[in-house]
């Protein structure tokens, strides 16, 4: 191997950097910069988990890239003063840190941030205080709202993302307990039984008084004692702030990610509404085969190829360039030849990963502006077509027993893990097991004659009635293989009492039908020929969300006494026609 002459590079890091914020509260952070040069673009990374869990933070290609660096813990974690109070601090904090770092004397004014997950809703929180300094953002798996799609989905508690995270950030906030030296052997003799145990801890009533959760951390009670999106939510939450966002943003999603609506949503949103066109304009989105944690390209039971990881297509890489673009880097790539609207930001407006032909694709827009919005109708003897129903085609019906719900069974999860069962992994995994229970019905279509590609937001409406004052109803669609395998591509669920919106519920009446509309957020997937579309009805996915007691009541006091047997009816004839709407991409 030829000798390299690659010269030797200094960087300077400063520990527990004071970060003030406009209470006075002081929070701290990691600095890392070049020793020569200068100024800098700043590229902030707000956590918080605490310091072990940044350490895959992009650092070093950044550095290579001409940037500072600044990891900050989080109000109340890692070395950061006050008290963590779930997502309360993040918009002032974040505006204040965004400004502390723009007027550092080795930064040039400008600042972008990166992040997944919590540490994605962080940039979103402070980009919609429009601080003068940020000038791009990259969220990665991120919603778009606290309450929508990630506390609550059309109504029904997301239970397993929500106690998996509260177990996490429980056994943190017991350790900065006992490190400023409280006795908290009690409350943590308490979580560990939970995490030994997750079945056990999924399936405790009231979900209200769940222990250790419910007493170390106060959102757990917030969350479930505000089922309503209400004025607590709208105080706490960004979404109705997004028309302020005035940075551009890389939006990196998956499609099994729990949180795949929000990323998509997000996108939409600013590519339309942001407050500048330089922010319009400068919208991404890239979406893969992928979970909340794993880009590999190997999601549930499938592996999607050699293009299907994050490695693949150098995703690090498109970030870094993303950043320099927007923060105006000398040598940062431009944007495609006559992309509309790139300006000083480089890529195509949406890669997608199209699964079953595992390939990525460029498009200019999401939704796609080729769909085909096509119907598949429910019918009797469970069969799906695109032919309408029949006038007096017969409604079918199940039994829903609460104390035994439908199990979870893969699709966008995020569920405390070992020793639950592999089924609560995330990605595609096979529904047989599932659909041979009496409380799920199956309606399958013929093999298709040829390809079909599925690209889009997907919608399932049906037509149905319950004998309790409450339900839920659940779907998913499948891609059923020629060998039986019957692979979840995507679902979603619908709390009766919200089929109109999380502000107003509203009762139902035994008996009387109504019609629901469940979002089951979107895909992209190649049917392929000699394959079946398959659409699954239930009323419950648990532990991914929580159960329906059944009674009207809130699910969070109920207990196992307040569960009533549903008995469910489905109709499918000419005048209720139930359905999948689903977005069809010519060939």
């Amino acid at each position: 191997m030829a000798k390299l002459d690659v010269p030797a590079v200094q960087v300077l890091a400063e520990y527990n950097a004071p970060v003030e914020m406009r209470d006075g509260t002081t929070l701290r952070a990691a600095v890392y910069r070049p020793a020569s040069g200068g100024p800098f673009p700043v590229l902030l990374i707000r956590n918080p988990y605490g310091e072990p869990m940044v350490r895959a933070a992009p650092v070093r290609p950044a550095l290579d890239a001409g940037f500072a660096v600044v990891l900050q813990d989080c109000r109340g974690t890692g070395t950061s003063d006050g008290e963590f109070l779930t997502f309360e601090s993040e918009a002032l904090d974040g505006a204040d840190s965004v400004e502390w770092c723009a007027r550092q004397p080795w930064s040039d004014g400008s600042v972008a941030m990166f992040g997944a997950s919590y540490l994605g809703m962080v940039q979103f929180a402070a980009a919609s205080q429009a601080p003068s300094g940020l000038r791009a953002i990259v969220p990665v798996v991120t919603p778009a709202d606290y309450h929508w799609g990630l506390v609550y989905r059309q109504g029904a508690f997301t239970l397993g993302q929500a106690l998996a995270w509260h177990t996490l950030k429980s056994g943190q906030a017991l350790a900065y307990s006992a490190a400023a030296g409280l006795d908290v052997s009690a409350e943590l003799r308490s979580l560990l039984a939970l995490m030994a145990d997750p079945a056990a801890a999924y399936a405790h009533l009231p979900l209200r008084d769940t222990p250790a959760v419910s007493r170390i951390l106060p959102s757990w009670r917030k969350w479930l004692d505000h089922e309503v999106r209400d004025d607590y939510w709208d105080g706490l939450s960004y979404r109705d702030a997004r028309d302020r966002v005035s940075a551009p943003a890389l939006h990196v999603g998956g499609w099994f990610d729990l949180f795949l609506g929000g990323t998509l949503d997000n996108f939409a949103f600013l590519a339309q509404h942001a407050a500048t066109a330089r922010a319009r304009d400068g919208q991404r989105l890239i979406v893969g085969p992928w979970t909340h944690g794993d880009r590999s390209g190997v999601a549930g039971e499938l592996h999607f190829g050699a293009f299907g990881s994050e490695q693949a297509i150098q995703l690090e890489q498109l970030q870094i360039e993303f950043l320099r673009a927007a923060t105006g880097r000398p040598g940062a790539a431009t944007g495609r030849p006559g992309a509309a609207g790139a300006g000083d930001v480089p890529g195509p407006r949406v890669r997608l990963f199209v699964m079953g032909d595992n390939v990525w694709r460029e498009e200019d827009e999401w939704p796609l502006a080729r769909t085909q919005w096509t119907r598949w109708y429910l019918h009797a003897g469970g069969s799906l077509s695109a032919a309408a129903p029949g006038d007096f085609d017969p409604p079918s019906h199940y039994t829903h027993d609460p104390r035994d719900p439908v199990p979870t069974a893969g699709g966008g999860t995020l569920i405390m893990g070992a020793p639950g069962p592999v089924r609560w992994l995330p990605g595609p995994r096979d529904q047989r097991e599932v659909e041979a229970r009496p409380d799920v019905l199956s309606f399958t279509s013929a093999p298709l004659t040829a390809d079909l590609e599925v690209t889009g937001p997907v919608s399932v409406t049906l037509h149905a009635a319950t004998s309790a004052a409450d339900t839920d109803f659940t779907a998913r669609l499948v891609d059923v293989w020629p060998d039986g395998r019957a692979l979840g591509v995507t679902d979603g669920i619908v709390r009766a009492r919200y089929r109109e919106g999380s502000r107003s519920p509203r009762p139902v009446t035994p008996g009387q039908g109504y019609e629901y509309t469940i979002d089951l957020i979107a895909t992209s997937q190649v049917f392929k020929a000699g394959h079946r579309l398959r659409v699954d009805v239930a009323s419950a996915n648990f532990p991914c969300f929580d159960r329906n007691p059944g009674n009207g009541a809130p699910a969070a006091t109920a207990t196992e006494e307040d569960f009533v047997v549903a008995e469910q009816t489905i109709y499918h004839d000419r005048a209720r026609p139930s359905c999948i709407t689903l977005p069809v991409i010519p060939r």
